[in-house]
């Protein structure tokens, strides 16, 4: 069994990981860190760099996603859902859609007003929500930061679709209006907009995690050590303390040691472990080192460390639903590139490298809301909703219900 001793060993690469990671080791140069990531790098490669090839990453045979399928539920007449999540350095802001949203300030409120987690306030968060943006759309904004290392703009393209959609919006629902930040967080009247995305304004580059806050600063972080394609077993421990994790090599990502898998390295760590493994992944981990609800660990024959019943329990997710619409035959829209159509990718990837914008610079997404029901809608969706809507969203008018925008692109395949 091989074995390797750091201060700090991080347990997954995604965006949280490698953004601590970075500061940590910027932070104290002399700290020793592992980033064990299960999935492969991203570095300048053109299917994570270029905003528009995003859904390459959601296909069958996909290395950077991992799927989660759950059971058949009753309610979805029998249907599965499916829940994808990065895995590859960075995590899901290497793949996902590149659409800049920020919660609403009265949701970083509940975070400890009702949960009880002091320090974790809207006051408290938006100094580093500001300290890790560079806001490219309008200057001056109180709620938005101007020297971090993501960048955020609307992106190297205005289609005729998101621009069409605003404009009927305005006459069609005059009750709502519009706004000039969708994302300001404070607004008590929420409104239709321009929606903002991780994308470089001057480059057309997606603002990812791993590209700003590692690859960049690796000059700086000779201390930090990251491992791609490595599944972290379980949290080892001496006493109440966590010493280190045992792991393996996947295969996948290391087809030179065809029989890695079969072998158990270990990690020590004299400082800290941190488990950023994502929503599924640190749970799993977690009950694999003994931490969880009793019933499912002795179901599957691991000793109950630490019995703590929330592991595991209480996901919530946003739902997504793609409505199809008729387009006009001059809509302009990412289908060519989805599909791959060599002269619409090699026309576009020509302006992306020469200028930073067309639609290779462009997540399809330009305008939306966040919608909070009228009472008239309310009498409409009916009593089921009533009660969540009384306890959580009445006296909260920053909070969104519900999202709607329009995308130009149809080839969600």
């Amino acid at each position: 069994m091989s074995e390797t001793t750091y201060d700090i060993i991080i347990a997954g690469g995604g965006t949280a990981g490698c953004l601590i990671a970075s500061r940590l080791s910027s932070a104290s140069p002399s700290l020793r860190i592992l980033v064990l990531e299960a999935g492969p790098h991203t570095r300048n490669d053109l299917f994570h760099t270029q905003p528009a090839r995003y859904l390459y990453h959601i296909r069958p045979d996909s290395t950077t996603v991992k799927f989660y399928v759950a059971k058949e539920s009753e309610e979805l007449l029998g249907r599965q859902l499916v829940v994808p999540c990065g895995q590859c350095l960075g995590g899901g802001s290497s793949v996902n859609f590149a659409m800049y949203t920020r919660a609403a300030a009265s949701d970083y409120d509940d975070w400890e007003n009702v949960y009880g987690n002091e320090g974790w306030g809207y006051k408290d968060l938006l100094p580093l929500l500001k300290k890790s943006e560079t806001y490219q759309v309008a200057k001056d904004k109180e709620t938005h930061g101007y020297s971090g290392p993501l960048s955020v703009s609307y992106g190297g393209h205005y289609t005729n679709i998101g621009q069409e959609f605003l404009q009927v919006a305005e006459k069609y629902d005059k009750g709502r209006g519009m706004t000039e930040d969708i994302n300001d967080t404070t607004e008590k009247s929420l409104g239709y907009g321009r929606w903002q995305k991780w994308i470089d304004a001057n480059t057309g580059h997606r603002s990812d995690v791993p590209h700003h806050f590692i690859y960049a600063k690796e000059a700086e972080h000779p201390n930090l050590e990251i491992q791609t394609g490595c599944l972290v077993k379980r949290v080892i421990f001496e006493g109440e303390r966590a010493t280190g994790v045992e792991y393996s090599l996947n295969p996948r990502f290391h087809p030179d040691e065809p029989t890695a898998d079969n072998v158990i390295l270990t990690a020590k760590a004299s400082k800290l472990v941190v488990l950023s493994a994502g929503t599924f992944g640190t749970p799993q981990i977690l009950e694999r080192s003994g931490i969880g609800q009793k019933d499912v660990l002795d179901r599957v024959g691991v000793d109950c460390r630490v019995e703590l019943n929330e592991v595991g329990e209480n996901y919530q997710d946003h739902n997504v639903i793609f409505a199809p619409y008729l387009a006009a035959d001059d809509a302009e829209t990412l289908d060519g590139i989805v599909r791959n159509d060599t002269d619409e990718v090699t026309k576009w990837s020509e302006i992306w490298r020469n200028k930073g914008t067309g639609l290779m610079a462009h997540n399809a997404i330009d305008s939306g809301i966040k919608l909070r029901p009228t009472p008239e809608e309310l009498k409409e969706i009916g009593p089921d909703f009533e009660e969540r809507w009384k306890e959580y969203f009445e006296n909260a008018p920053d909070k969104p219900v519900l999202w709607i925008g329009a995308v130009s692109m149809s080839e969600l395949r």
